[in-house]
């Protein structure tokens, strides 16, 4: 294992290799990437994602290092392996692969036989990689607070940020009984979908560093000339698979985050589902939030969509509330004019993501994969069925009656009864004031040159303004009741004329006595 200083000096060595100061073409980031090892990688997968933040022509470079790194030599795999399995790989394993099918970041897969016949798969971690991801995110950290790199990026993205999210996604992959967990749980909430497989765990050989799977063949989704040979429809296969990533997502709240061509096959017309090392969870009420505000952006409804990413997200420092609003009236007057099927869903997100990056809006780790994840598959979508739009299928699957069920129902009507019929017939641009108010969005600048004489008239105009809204109320409800009765007053209106009276009385007190205390000061 390579001291701190000798790890900075390889990194230092590999970018003068590829001369990345002077000549940092796409090819020469990634192959710098490849050879700096797995957290360098990590970072360029999810770089790979964010053509907001980079070039495009470099984004599609770094999609390539998804299943493309140098796998370790095969006396390397039985050495881990037989740690594992305490010297006893050859009691379990009736032959192993020497060529790996697949050789990633953290782990490389390879086909292997139990001794009772059955076709498996064992996922390998390499060797000392937390150490060396560990490592390698403090040298980043310190040469990102070395540079002030960023404070320069601030505006756009944190480094920070992105490498701490890397670090504990890449953690949580490192533990490969987490991940046993979640191919299991995978495979629960989708037994009853016809068209979807998973792979069965073997926990019995499956260790922390050592997974074991049945080995699930299949034609890759992007192997469309033996689709076609068979006969499979790709809008069939693009249809069901948007379908289940919806349900997943925003029904179970519980989807596969990393939905990328490798991780796709299909067998007798199923859509299998490999690789669940990142998978995302969203909560109930991040689900309520996410259909509310993909149903505001259908409707182009500028202030619930603030509303709504306000209440989801994390604030750095103060947000400018019109701006925001300008910001998101802009993303989405720019696919105003197009029909919903036209919408390109991966330059959407990523405008949205921008503009929240602009507006120091961070959105929960679990959505932010989503977003990803919905990124990955509409290119996936894009190459197999081209006819198939992901928006409009989400357009279709996110209805009013989908978020206000029963229950909503229910506690819609219990705080509509406490809140009193007062407020019911309060007009909508006063509550629109209130909420403007309570949310931060109207603001007042006053200069305070005799500040207790200024405070007294801003109390007192405070006190107006209740009295104004009181007496609106009042007015209109007894009006509104009077005006529904045809001559005969409900009981309701003379306890409704009695407690408004009350109310009227107690606040001109209240002002009464205030003045008098003001006056003797």
């Amino acid at each position: 294992m390579l001291s701190g200083k000798d790890r900075l000096l390889e990194i230092v060595s590999i970018i003068k290799k590829y001369d990345l100061l002077k000549n940092a073409t796409p090819k020469n980031l990634r192959l710098a990437i490849e050879e700096a090892g797995p957290t360098f990688i990590k970072l360029g997968q999810i770089l790979a994602s964010r053509d907001d933040v980079i070039p495009k022509e470099y984004c599609d470079e770094l999609s390539h290092l998804r299943n493309q790194v140098k796998p370790m030599s095969y006396e390397k795999v039985l050495e881990i392996l037989d740690r594992e399995y305490k010297g006893k790989t050859n009691e379990i394993f009736k032959s192993i692969e020497e060529v790996p099918i697949g050789s990633a970041s953290i782990a490389e897969v390879h086909k292997a036989v139990l001794n009772d016949g059955s076709e498996v798969v064992i996922k390998i971690q390499r060797e000392n990689i937390y150490d060396l991801m560990a490592m390698d995110v403090r040298l980043l950290k310190k040469i990102i607070d070395l540079l002030k790199i960023d404070k320069i990026f601030d505006s756009v993205f944190n480094f920070n940020d992105i490498i701490d999210e890397m670090f504990e996604t890449a953690k949580e992959e490192m533990n490969f009984l987490i991940e046993a967990s979640h191919t299991e749980e995978f495979y629960e909430k989708n037994k009853n979908i016809l068209y979807i497989r998973s792979p069965k765990v073997y926990r019995e050989y499956t260790t922390s560093k050592s997974l074991v799977m049945e080995y699930m063949d299949g034609i890759r989704i992007n192997d469309f000339i033996t689709l076609d040979e068979h006969g499979y429809d790709r809008d069939e296969i693009g249809k069901k698979l948007v379908a289940n990533y919806i349900k997943q997502a925003l029904d179970d709240g519980y989807f596969h985050a990393d939905p990328h061509t490798e991780n796709l096959k299909i067998k007798d017309g199923k859509i299998i589902y490999l690789d669940f090392g990142m998978m995302g969870r969203l909560s109930k009420r991040d689900r309520e939030l996410l259909s509310k505000c993909i149903l505001a952006i259908l409707k182009d409804d500028v202030t619930e969509v603030s509303h709504i990413l306000l209440a989801f997200g994390k604030t750095r420092g103060q947000v400018d509330h019109m701006v925001l609003k300008n910001d998101i009236k802009r993303v989405l007057d720019k696919n105003k004019s197009q029909d919903i099927a036209d919408i390109d869903i991966k330059d959407f997100m990523n405008d949205f993501l921008a503009m929240l990056s602009n507006n120091h809006i961070s959105l929960p780790k679990d959505v932010t994969m989503l977003i990803r994840g919905i990124i990955v598959l509409e290119g996936v979508l894009r190459s197999v069925s081209p006819n198939i739009n992901l928006m409009q299928i989400l357009s279709t699957h996110i209805k009013p009656d989908n978020i206000f069920d029963e229950e909503k129902a229910k506690r819609f009507l219990q705080k509509a009864s406490q809140s009193g019929t007062d407020l019911v017939y309060l007009p909508n641009e006063m509550l629109s004031f209130l909420k403007g108010v309570n949310s931060g969005e109207l603001r007042f600048n006053i200069e305070l040159n005799d500040s207790k004489h200024q405070m007294r008239n801003l109390e007192q105009l405070v006190h107006l303004c209740m009295v104004t809204i009181l007496d609106v109320a009042y007015i209109l409800g007894t009006s509104l009741i009077v005006m529904q009765s045809n001559g005969d007053l409900p009981f309701i209106f003379y306890v409704y004329l009695v407690l408004g009276g009350i109310c009227t009385v107690w606040i001109f007190y209240k002002m009464f006595t205030s003045k008098i205390r003001n006056r003797r000061r």
